[in-house]
């Protein structure tokens, strides 16, 4: 069961391209989380961004009020992701 709102994968990609990045060169992994016993749906869950032409690949925790892409923008913007 994905966390990730159609909203934020909009706002992900918007950072790529305002960063000058192909949108195609970047792959969004979500390691979907199990709701416990208590649970219809869960409360997190993480998300991995790879850029497929460096390499590099990143987690971030998924859920309500996380800042997973304001994270993503910060670690683009310094570099975390080897930018070419």
């Amino acid at each position: 069961m994905s966390l990730i709102t159609d909203s934020e994968m909009e706002d992900f990609d918007a950072a790529l391209l305002g960063a000058g990045c192909e949108v195609m060169d970047f792959v969004v992994v979500d390691l979907e989380a199990e709701p416990s016993a208590n649970e219809q749906k869960p409360k997190t869950a993480t998300v991995t961004v790879h850029r497929i032409s460096t390499e590099e690949a990143i987690s971030y925790s998924v859920g309500r009020l996380s800042e997973w892409v304001t994270e993503f923008k910060v670690d683009l913007h310094n570099g975390k992701f080897n930018q070419l």
